[in-house]
């Protein structure tokens, strides 16, 4: 019986970095003085972050989602104290070179 080759894929990780905790300055500013002062009623919340795409080799979708999890945690690319990761979603990009 002979091996089986795993064939990683490339994927393209979709995250946002928000601010953890009810504040976000910045949507009530985005929220308040764009969006309700232009007559938008129905907006109740705006939370802004930063957004990161990372593409990454992986066996399947959930380990490419967590590979780019940890590597963010891991090297601080967001303080875990005041921010949270959020992953956005994942696309599958086909075989790697």
């Amino acid at each position: 019986m002979g091996t089986k080759e795993v064939v990683n894929r490339r994927y393209l990780v979709h995250v946002a970095i928000v601010l953890r905790g009810s504040r976000d300055p910045e949507g009530e500013t985005i929220l308040k003085d764009v969006i309700v002062a232009s007559g938008f009623n129905g907006v109740f919340k705006v939370r802004s972050g930063k957004y990161l795409g990372f593409t990454v080799s992986a066996a399947n979708s959930e380990e490419a989602a967590k590979i780019v999890s940890g590597l963010c945690y891991r090297l601080r690319i967001y303080n875990p104290t005041v921010h949270e990761l959020l992953v956005l979603g994942v696309e599958d990009e086909g075989c790697g070179d």
